[in-house]
């Protein structure tokens, strides 16, 4: 059998971000756009896009739907990336983020997503088993489409196992919670997701540590818990490790957890140790906060930072 060197995505509710710039928000009233940006989202197609940065063969799966869908696949397929997308009837949603220029936390506007039908579903398990039989990894993230069950990712994980690939849940909520019975061979919550599925109140690396034991238990390999500037800590079965990212004054947060997800899965597919991999998801992380509005990290940033990223084994 040939080695499976792939890693591949499934973003179920991709989104069209667009980031509207002004001085102040003035409700109710005329307010002035400084500039705009518009990118591409979804924790999948954020992972895929780092993962074709890093060199890695990789290819997104989804939903995609109307114009916007279009684009979104434009776009990837202008950086090299495979796709095999299931056309849905309606348009794939927009979400608006309105960042003032002083730095205050932005206001967001995001649309629910299309409804996906059951033989759009049953298409794109198609799919996912096919490309799941010659991945590596298969990732899965974000939130569901309006009517779509809560345990569609135990579905989704329990497929990607049974043809023989590992995977990589990064999600929230009682979907995340359902797809963690399935058994996936790592999951990514940041620390508010954690604390909603431990109660645990993560404020150190000992409690991430903590968290990230009682959330192993059940038989997951890898457990990572991402802390925003505090760094992250991964528990595996070779033992536990707290990462304390670059030093970096970040522009925006936005698709950090998803390009950390993308350089351990890339440290683990290069045969990296899970000290190595976590230090690529560091950086990764900490690269994509320097970005503007919805923007990914490219290559030479992620390499910049490698050499801040300090790795503490815990005990």
């Amino acid at each position: 059998m040939t080695e499976r060197t792939m890693i591949a995505t499934v973003t179920l509710n991709p989104a069209l971000d667009r980031t509207i710039y002004i001085d102040h928000l003035l409700p109710n009233d005329t307010n002035r756009i400084v500039r705009t940006e518009t990118d591409i989202g979804g924790k999948g197609i954020n992972a895929s896009r780092v993962l074709k940065e890093l060199g890695c063969n990789t290819i997104a799966l989804g939903f995609l739907g109307g114009h916007t869908g279009r684009y979104i696949e434009s776009v990837l397929v202008s950086e090299g990336i495979q796709t095999d997308f299931v056309r849905v009837g309606t348009d794939t949603r927009t979400n608006i983020c309105v960042q003032e220029t002083s730095g205050a936390p932005p206001t967001t506007l995001n649309e629910s997503g299309p409804q996906v039908t059951e033989d759009e579903f049953e298409e794109l398990f198609a799919k996912v088993r096919k490309v799941a039989r010659k991945s590596s990894m298969v990732i899965l993230g974000g939130s569901l489409p309006p009517g779509t069950p809560e345990d569609t990712y135990k579905k989704l994980v329990r497929l990607i196992t049974e043809a023989g690939a590992k995977a990589v849940l990064d999600s929230d909520g009682e979907p995340m919670r359902l797809g963690m019975e399935a058994i996936p061979f790592m999951i990514k919550p940041n620390r508010d997701e954690a604390h909603r599925l431990t109660e645990i109140d993560i404020q150190s690396a000992q409690d991430a540590r903590y968290a990230a034991d009682l959330l192993a238990r059940s038989g997951i390999g890898l457990v990572v818990i991402s802390m925003g500037a505090k760094g992250a800590v991964a528990r595996s079965l070779e033992g536990a490790w707290y990462a304390k990212s670059p030093e970096v004054a970040p522009i925006s947060t936005v698709g950090s957890g998803d390009s950390m997800v993308a350089g351990i899965a890339f440290g683990l597919i290069e045969r990296h140790s899970m000290k190595e991999a976590l230090t690529w998801g560091a950086a990764a992380g900490a690269a994509t906060a320097l970005t503007d509005g919805t923007g990914i990290c490219r290559r030479d940033q992620i390499l910049a930072l490698v050499p801040g990223v300090h790795i503490q084994e815990l005990s």
